[in-house]
């Protein structure tokens, strides 16, 4: 009944050189991490243990760093603990001097692509990878890989990749994906560990950076993955074109352009919630539009992402015992407002309605669409916990008392339309559906943004998912599982967690004591070390 083939982009232009000088570069820092040993409280022990904390980090403008940028580093990191030490505060639990951890470069760098209508549109991204000095470099370090990094799902401009060297959150996965850039979290690992010491590319998508008085196309797949890549292309170009620099050296290296500047040289690409759909539909765009040669890709890793859409919704509409998920109730009521308003927004199915033909006017009278539409506002954008805050402080209000509770869920009922309460229960009953046309749709539009479909992975595919998330539900990955299984070399770490969908996004990537399973799943692609994961289908 409803269309499944991917929402298609065009293509005519994507294997054609890029010409580097298409691409700005916008701004660049060196970045340095702050540490202080502080005693913490192992979860795997039981102990109170000492262990290296990031309390703060160090930028140095590209500019400033002159002809000898350890000399400017190092000048600015004695400032900066001296400065630290009169503020802070005589905690019993924290002991010894601060220090200075890894050094990577952040630029950030506009780029060419295309819209949905195919025309030319300048997008944004940040780009970051590692400081190396010459002795580094004599001494065997490498450029590893180029990490493709996909970020979640945001409602506020202020979160997007491009603005982190400004306003950045550290458990933020633009924060953790840092990391894949760097030495290693905490301490310097291997010199050919393919976690680290990569080149990492994080496109801001449509709708936000220079582009943030734009409508995000949220869910439309491959729009944003051809998006993702043209961002990878320039990246590169720029980076080995030495385009990255200061008033008085290439910070770029030099050796950057030498033909052995990458030590394995391969593409891989890393998400979490909305980033691990579109990790996942970069995979799928690479593969079938033969860029495997210009990207040698590895494989994709990802994170609790709504892989299938329409599964989702019919979660939505179900009690879950597992996850304590309630029938008809919205843990994150902005996801399906995003949704809905991607596919409008969007797909030329549903062009042709209005948000009033999908939401109640109660729902609308919240202001959350407008809500998303502020985020080119700075003095009115909300991130997604300003949206619950929001949620909770309208649910004290006793026009919104059946549809909204005190901690920011929403029910599904006073969410939708009549119509679409109707019909939204009969497809989770997976019953004879009403002949509504607007909603038809709209399951049709979902659908062809279904990523478990229509498609057979060429490299492997790494999934992590809580059982409890709530808001992109485990029936994404049971989609993923059941339709790749057998067909690639996959990898499945539904254990790890226990927790709902942003606390789970932040296991993936944040682990104190261990090693994070992002990190595991990307030394599993490259078979390196003896703490891998086995094949699902093994």
């Amino acid at each position: 009944m409803f269309a499944v083939s991917a929402q298609n982009v065009e293509t005519a232009d994507l294997h054609q050189p890029v010409n580097v000088n298409d691409a700005v570069v916008t701004g660049g820092v060196l970045r340095t991490q702050v540490l202080r040993d502080s005693l913490m409280m192992n979860s795997e022990t039981g102990r109170m243990e000492k262990a290296p904390v990031v309390v703060d980090y160090l930028d140095v403008p590209v500019d400033e760093l002159g002809s000898k940028p350890e000399e400017a580093i190092e000048a600015a990191k004695v400032a900066r603990r001296s400065a630290m030490r009169r503020a802070s505060a005589s905690g019993s639990l924290d002991f010894g001097d601060y220090y200075s951890g890894v050094a990577y470069y952040l630029y950030t760098f506009n780029y060419p692509s295309i819209d949905k209508h195919g025309n030319r549109i300048i997008l944004s991204s940040l780009m970051a990878f590692p400081y190396f000095t010459e002795s580094n470099w004599n001494d065997g370090y490498r450029f590893n890989n180029i990490v493709i990094g996909c970020h979640c799902t945001i409602t506020s401009n202020k979160e997007c990749p491009s603005l982190y060297p400004e306003d950045g959150f550290f458990k933020s996965d633009v924060n953790m994906m840092q990391y894949y850039a760097s030495w290693g979290k905490g301490s310097r690992k291997a010199k050919d560990d393919p976690a680290y010491y990569n080149v990492l590319i994080m496109p801001d998508y449509e709708g936000y950076g220079v582009t943030k008085d734009r409508p995000h196309p949220y869910l439309y797949q491959e729009l944003t993955a051809r998006q993702v890549i043209d961002g990878v292309r320039y990246g590169i170009a720029l980076f080995k074109q030495g385009r990255f620099s200061g008033k008085n050296e290439s910070v770029s290296p030099q050796w950057a352009q030498s033909p052995n500047a990458f030590r394995y040289g391969k593409y891989f690409s890393v998400g979490a919630s909305q980033g691990g759909s579109v990790a996942m539909a970069v995979q799928r765009f690479i593969e079938q539009n033969n860029l495997t040669e210009e990207f040698p890709f590895k494989g994709s890793v990802c994170a609790d992402g709504p892989y299938d859409p329409v599964a989702t919704l019919r979660y939505y509409m179900r009690e879950a015992k597992v996850s304590g998920h309630e029938a008809g109730e919205l843990t994150m009521p902005v996801a399906i407002a995003l949704i809905i308003k991607g596919m409008l927004d969007t797909n030329p199915l549903m062009m042709k309605y209005k948000p009033t033909d999908f939401f109640s006017q109660l729902f609308l009278d919240t202001g959350i669409l407008t809500i998303i539409a502020d985020k080119q506002y700075p003095s009115l954008e909300m991130t997604t916990d300003d949206v619950k805050e929001h949620l909770e402080n309208l649910s004290k209000n006793e026009k919104y008392k059946d549809m909204l509770t005190s901690d920011g869920r929403a029910k599904l009922e006073y969410v939708l339309t009549t119509r679409g309460w109707d019909y939204m229960t009969k497809l989770a009953e997976y019953k004879e559906l009403p002949d509504y046309e607007e909603m038809n749709d709209l399951i049709s539009a979902l659908e062809s943004n279904n990523l478990t479909k229509g498609w057979i992975p060429q490299n492997p595919v790494c999934l992590f998912h809580s059982l409890h998330d709530t808001v992109v539900p485990y029936d994404n990955c049971v989609s993923a599982r059941d339709a790749f299984n057998n067909k690639v070399t996959f990898y499945l770490d539904d254990r790890t967690t226990n927790s709902d969908h942003i606390d789970a996004c932040t296991d993936f990537m944040f682990n104190a004591w261990g090693t994070s399973p992002d990190i595991k799943f990307i030394r599993t692609l490259f078979n390196y070390g003896s703490n891998q994961y086995s094949p699902y289908n093994n």
